[in-house]
């Protein structure tokens, strides 16, 4: 019964991607290709070693001095790419896109795609976006609004487009933080021009437009791809509106949020359920059915910063604020709550949450809602470290504003 039951689910597996070719950008394989790796979702499908981390830590691969960013670290056929900056005087300096080895860590090469931007407040200069891995080239923004394509290989520009030149658009305050999209032959971000181009879908072999749609100024959140009601759907949470696009770029549905701004991208919740969170307002849970969407629970329980939340089994994981928590995805109700761990970040992997504090420290727990239970931590990396974690082959890959280091758990 189990060997058939097998081929099943490997015929139904095989069904699915020959019926899906929105998703033909997103290697299925466990990587971590994009902004919170595989579906956007923060979690890995990769079967996570079962290890006493008492007894035998996680091995330092290698640990590397980088220039100030908070782009996370995405790797593909052996290769590492993050963005990061370095500057000349206290105003001045650029941004790059860089390749490094997997295994090492050594630079394979950098291509410089603007100045750096400077943060006002002191959180740390520097990109803000996580660049998105193609078939050939690489995706990203910079802090001030270029949005760039470079050759994998070599790190050769392709393309750029200036949100700021070509839309007016206005740079946030903390930058420009979005993460691109890759859908087909489509690259997806929220532009921020309140001219009806606020979210806009380019070519991405050349940078040209393929579709613009919607209002909004620039924000922090990023788009998400999730098949909702059946349908395959672009989300954007901007300012107050939730709103739904098709791959073509059809106005399915919008929104109107109870809380303001969100920063932490929209979680997925299975069929037709959303979960937005932001400081402001709290969260908010919608159900969309024949493109209308409609509340189904709003709370305070969960109020997510920069650290988007993971959906494991019924439950969200996530910071509220600046503490680790567990609530129910159904009523909201917090079944634990953890402290000391700072505005951290956090991934799922397996069945089991990787947490990383905002000093270092890389924490294993149980994804279960009845009981918090630590299975163990080590101190990763020191300083500010408000980038989540990457995992891929066994790996795990962490940052901090100026520093990058590669675990392997065994």
């Amino acid at each position: 019964m189990k060997g058939i039951y097998k081929h099943l689910c490997l015929y139904a597996l095989l069904i699915f991607t020959l019926i899906s070719p929105v998703f033909s950008q997103i290697d299925n394989s466990g990587s971590w290709t994009q902004f919170r790796g595989q579906f956007r979702s923060g979690i890995s499908n990769e079967i996570l070693p079962q290890m006493d981390w008492s007894k035998s830590e996680p091995k330092l691969l290698w640990k590397k001095e980088i220039g100030s960013g908070f782009s996370e670290l995405i790797i593909s056929d052996g290769v590492v790419y993050t963005m990061f900056s370095e500057q000349t005087d206290s105003i001045t300096g650029l941004e790059y896109i860089a390749a490094y080895y997997e295994n090492t860590g050594n630079e394979l090469w950098r291509s410089k795609v603007d100045s750096v931007f400077i943060e006002i407040d002191g959180w740390g200069n520097g990109p803000r976006s996580t660049p998105t891995i193609g078939e050939n080239f690489i995706y990203s923004l910079s802090g001030y609004g270029k949005l760039s394509a470079n050759s994998k290989k070599d790190g050769k520009l392709i393309w750029q487009v200036d949100f700021v030149k070509e839309f007016g658009s206005t740079v946030p305050r903390w930058g420009y933080s979005s993460s691109p999209l890759l859908i087909d032959n489509m690259l997806i971000i929220e532009v921020g021009d309140t001219n009806s181009r606020a979210f806009t879908a380019f070519n991405k072999n050349n940078g040209k437009l393929i579709w613009t749609k919607g209002k909004g100024e620039a924000s922090y959140s990023s788009p998400l791809l999730a098949t909702i009601d059946g349908q395959k759907q672009i989300i954007f949470a901007n300012g107050r509106t939730l709103s739904s696009y098709t791959p073509k770029g059809d106005t399915l549905w919008t929104f109107k949020m109870p809380l303001a701004t969100p920063t932490a991208i929209p979680v997925h919740l299975g069929s037709n359920k959303l979960f937005v969170s932001a400081l402001r307002g709290g969260f908010v849970i919608t159900k969309t059915e024949n493109n209308k969407t409609t509340e189904v629970l709003k709370g305070n329980s969960m109020k997510n910063d920069f650290s988007s939340s993971c959906y494991y089994d019924g439950h969200l994981y996530g910071f509220h604020v600046a503490a680790l928590r567990c609530i129910s995805a159904e009523t909201g109700e917090v079944k634990w709550t953890k402290r000391g761990y700072g505005k951290g970040s956090l991934i799922l992997v397996d069945d089991m949450l990787l947490v990383l504090s905002d000093q270092g420290k890389l924490v294993l727990i149980d994804a279960k809602p009845d009981v918090f239970n630590e299975k163990g931590s080590i101190q990763t990396i020191s300083g500010k470290s408000w980038t989540a974690p990457s995992f891929y082959k066994g790996k795990v890959f962490v940052r901090n504003l100026t520093e990058m280091a590669c675990f392997k758990i065994k």
